[in-house]
């Protein structure tokens, strides 16, 4: 059975995406990892979606909230 994402849940995994991105890269252009992402969005469905939040969402740089392993 396959599942279907209405409009607001691909947009939701969209901004994930988008900010999994933003974390792994540290909102430096990665080449590696944004086609990483494409790969992914392509994958699940969301490619239109993910290219409309890299437009609304401009890069960040993402801060872990507290250290693993220390």
């Amino acid at each position: 059975m396959k599942l279907k994402l209405s409009k607001a849940g691909k947009e939701e995994l969209a901004v994930a995406l988008v900010l999994w991105k933003d974390f792994k890269t540290e909102g430096k252009m990665d080449i590696g990892i944004t086609r990483q992402a494409i790969a992914f969005a392509n994958m699940l469905g969301i490619r239109a979606e993910y290219e409309d939040m890299l437009i609304k969402l401009s890069p960040m740089k993402i801060k872990p909230r507290y250290k693993i392993g220390d």
